[in-house]
């Protein structure tokens, strides 16, 4: 019976073999391209583009960037212990209980686009330590994303009533209330990030959005 080389580890297969006996490997002359991972830009308080948002097709959302971590095992499993989730089939008993670790899981989640996961880390860390303005930015900003705008107002607000200048927070609060058509909140709080930050893309959003309002 006549046989072939795997290119890869040089063991021989039958000709009509499709694959590799020994280590798997397409035996076709075809090569498959390997894409080259996303790079990731570790700066923070950075501006993040979600379509949660019906301006211009396109929504502005700020979020604290997150660091590249490892994904965590069983992440896209929820068991409904956050607001708003329902049971998806399965536990979070795989989620580590150390406040670092939940903030990086979420982290990563949240730029994922995985909001319930995300949320569900940023609120475990703040039961272990609340007050990190950042780390609950992010667990409203969270919220939001998951369709809980009202809740995503109440973790804003809490920032901001302990540190006024958090410019996100500020921002945010506007872009929340702009998308449940409290424009005079989302007016104020767009001006009061105004007043903060006056510079870069998103500053300009915000003058956008306030140019919208004030049509």
């Amino acid at each position: 019976m006549s046989q072939k080389k795997c290119p890869s580890c040089s063991a021989l297969a039958p000709t009509k073999s499709k694959f590799c006996p020994e280590c798997g490997s397409p035996l076709s002359k075809k090569t498959v391209k390997k894409s080259k991972p996303s790079k990731s830009n570790p700066t923070r308080d950075t501006l993040i583009i979600v379509g949660v948002l019906a301006v211009a097709a396109v929504g502005y959302f700020m979020m604290n960037k997150p660091e590249p971590v490892p994904e965590p095992p069983q992440q896209q499993v929820m068991d409904g212990s956050h607001e708003g989730v329902e049971g998806m089939g399965g536990v979070l008993a795989d989620l580590p209980t150390d406040y670092n670790t939940l903030i990086q899981i979420g982290n990563q989640t949240m730029d994922n686009g995985n909001f319930p996961m995300a949320a569900e880390c940023y609120k475990r860390a703040l039961s272990i330590k609340g007050d990190s303005p950042n780390v609950r930015t992010d667990y409203g900003a969270c919220l939001h994303g998951m369709g809980l705008p009202e809740r995503a107002i109440e973790e804003f607000m809490t920032v901001t009533n302990q540190y006024p200048e958090h410019t996100i927070a500020n921002f945010n609060l506007g872009i929340v209330y702009y998308s449940i058509k409290q424009v005079d909140s989302a007016k104020t709080y767009f001006n009061k990030y105004l007043s903060l930050e006056k510079e870069g893309p998103t500053a300009d959003a915000a003058r956008n959005y306030l140019a919208e309002i004030n049509k």
